[in-house]
């Protein structure tokens, strides 16, 4: 099974990866990438004290000497191995980093800390960064939006079995491989895909895990690939290779065509809700009727949605969530949160909300139906239609996607709010001012002056 253009995946890939310069990117591009580093940050900022992150960062710091990176958040030093793990954990604990709706997962917490790691060591530049981040994003979401949905419908979390590819993409820009090594790199990274869907159903603390784990396996293939390890020739396209094991069905040209010319980072999501995807149309159409309704809490006696297939698997249990990560992957629950605080950000989803037996009472009377059309309709469209029933009335919004995708952005103000709400968490204001204006301007500074601002 050979790609269109005669080739093997990983030499397009490679080609690609190779002839990228900054200067040639458009600027579209670059601000893109900029944002998606922005809100990264942020996230990983406020997600470094939740969580599975003091866990991990606790082992990893307790089990070696190196400091070549930055542990977000905090400021001890790591191996740049090390730093990626920790570091895609911390940006994943608050399931508010970026997304791609085709690919069904979230890039840049495997690509952004994988290379902001391995650019800390290297003491490269911020157009080197950009360059990085722009190709890993790449080739994450054409092998992703390749293999999906059927990859997702098999039970298997993007995020951490497409992860390494992309951020080994980033990882062998900075080392500045030569095309053998980077398709040994990308090989290598094929042979360390792991994450499992179960993880969204009970045990959603180990949810981060995947991420971090991608991050950290990109770094490992292409440090290995720059000492003269080599891979699988055909890691895509071979019997035993990565399409034919992750995916009932492949899409070959959308992992090649165009390549160069069009960038797939411009298709990103960003998120305000601190919740699975898949449960934003519902609330975006919940907050849409109590914002333009006066609707008292007690006078709802029900709230009915329609959604598509997968929304309704990965989050309509109607069980009590017990767990803050529990509740994010929990459609009822999230419902009433938004409900009874006016939205479903980071400090919503506290276990003494969750606890609240008003949010428990409210969870009860959501009911949860998939709709034939929005199943038809997905990828294309992630919707949802929300009806509640008061005692004085119904009222209903429809969603066909939620805020935040490509069809309906957030503007830069919004992003730089979140940004902003988020790393006041951790970082005084002065500091996040002087991170903000230093990451905007990457261009002109050091990945180090960077990562000397992120703690």
């Amino acid at each position: 099974m050979i790609s269109r253009m005669g080739k093997q995946l990983t030499e397009n890939f490679a080609e690609f990866i190779f002839k990228v310069r900054f200067d040639e990117l458009p600027k579209e591009v670059v601000h893109q990438t900029k944002r998606c580093m922005l809100d990264f940050l942020g996230v990983a900022l406020a997600g470094s004290k939740t969580g599975l992150a003091p866990l991990v960062t606790k082992i990893i710091y307790d089990s070696e000497s190196k400091r070549e990176a930055t542990i977000i958040g905090d400021g001890r030093k790591v191996s740049a191995l090390h730093a990626a793990f920790v570091n895609g954990v911390r940006g994943h604990t608050l399931d508010m980093d970026d997304g791609h709706r085709y690919a069904n997962a979230h890039p840049g917490v495997a690509i952004i800390p994988a290379s902001l790691a391995m650019a800390e060591k290297e003491n490269v530049t911020g157009r080197e960064l950009i360059e990085a981040i722009t190709v890993g994003y790449e080739i994450f979401l054409r092998i992703a939006t390749a293999i999906n949905p059927s990859h997702l419908l098999k039970g298997f979390h993007t995020t951490g079995t497409v992860g390494p590819f992309g951020a080994a993409a980033a990882c062998s820009k900075i080392l500045n491989l030569s095309k053998i090594e980077v398709k040994n790199a990308l090989a290598i990274a094929g042979l360390q895909g792991a994450g499992l869907l179960e993880v969204a159903t009970s045990g959603q603390m180990m949810k981060p895990l995947h991420p971090g784990r991608a991050a950290e396996a990109g770094v490992l293939a292409s440090l290995l690939a720059k000492e003269g390890a080599g891979g699988p020739d055909l890691i895509f396209e071979g019997d035993k290779g990565f399409l034919k094991a992750f995916s009932e069905s492949s899409d070959l040209g959308r992992m090649v065509t165009n390549l160069g010319n069009s960038f797939e980072i411009m298709n990103i999501y960003f998120k305000l809700h601190a919740a699975c995807r898949h449960i934003h149309p519902s609330l975006d159409a919940i907050l849409e009727i109590m914002n333009k309704n006066k609707i008292a809490i007690d006078e709802i006696d029900g709230i009915h949605i329609n959604t598509y297939s997968i929304a309704y698997k990965l989050t309509g249990q109607n069980d009590a969530a017990d767990t803050e990560l529990a509740a994010k992957f929990n459609l009822p629950v999230s419902i009433a949160l938004a409900l009874v605080y006016g939205k479903a950000g980071v400090d919503e989803y506290s276990i003494e909300n969750i606890k609240n037996p008003l949010i428990q009472k409210l969870a009860k009377k959501v009911t949860i139906e998939i709709d034939k059309k929005m199943d038809e309709s997905y990828p294309n469209k992630r919707g949802a239609s929300v009806k509640i029933k008061t005692s004085k009335g119904f009222y209903a919004c429809e969603m066909d996607n939620p805020r935040g995708e490509p069809e309906f952005p957030f503007s830069d103000d919004e992003l730089n709010d979140k940004f902003i709400q988020n790393s006041k968490k951790v970082l005084p204001m002065e500091k996040i001012n002087k991170l903000q204006e230093v990451l905007l301007n990457i261009e002109g500074n050091s990945v180090r002056t960077l990562m000397e601002l992120a703690y």
